[in-house]
């Protein structure tokens, strides 16, 4: 079982998160044109606490993430709240292949950092948004390498120069960089804050 399936079912439980997802899905309203969306994909969804904030916005969502439990939990969430736009599926994109569904927006929170082989997952969500489609990620400012505790494979946060190169690389054109959030946790420093960013890019 991994990590993210540990935690599954009680994620929501932690208020910050929720508090997280309702600001930032306030934020991606402000960016974007949602009323042109007619379906969007979250990816790396976790139990979805994004999506179920935005789904009054977007006729429908799908929710991707590699925990079956993550997934577990969303699609319960889904049945209780009557949520029937949002439709989660157990799916990793690295390692299956592209469905055949493409969306006019995909956003992901606090996942790109995770994915080690960022130009290939980008070139990906290309292929999957439709013409002048959205790409909007919002993840870490490049950091000391303290947020994540133990041992860790991904990416310590993004510059957004070298960001933005690479989605220019791979078929994007970035729009808009801000500050969106600041997110607290208590390192062995102590308290400390993380700055996360949100970067509008439209295929091009």
């Amino acid at each position: 079982m991994s990590e993210f399936d540990q935690k599954a079912a009680t994620w929501d439980e932690n208020p910050e998160r929720v508090k997280r997802a309702e600001v930032i899905a306030k934020r991606i309203a402000s960016n974007l044109d949602l009323s042109k969306v007619k379906a969007a994909l979250e990816y790396g969804s976790g139990t979805g606490l994004l999506s179920f904030a935005l789904r009054d916005k977007i006729p429908h969502i799908m929710l991707m993430d590699e925990s079956a439990e993550m997934i577990r939990v969303a699609l319960v969430k889904k049945d209780k709240l009557e949520a029937f736009n949002i439709d989660p599926i157990q799916y990793n994109l690295q390692k299956q292949p592209l469905p055949n569904i493409r969306f006019d927006l995909i956003y992901l929170l606090l996942t790109l950092h995770h994915i080690e082989d960022v130009g290939s997952i980008l070139k990906k969500f290309n292929e999957l948004l439709t013409e002048n489609g959205h790409l909007v990620i919002i993840d870490l400012d490049k950091e000391d390498g303290s947020f994540h505790d133990g041992e860790f494979h991904g990416h310590k946060g993004f510059e957004r120069d070298n960001l933005e190169a690479l989605l220019r690389a791979s078929g994007f054109q970035p729009q808009s960089y801000n500050v969106c959030y600041k997110l607290e946790k208590e390192t062995e420093e102590g308290l400390k804050k993380y700055p996360l960013f949100l970067l509008v890019s439209e295929k091009v």
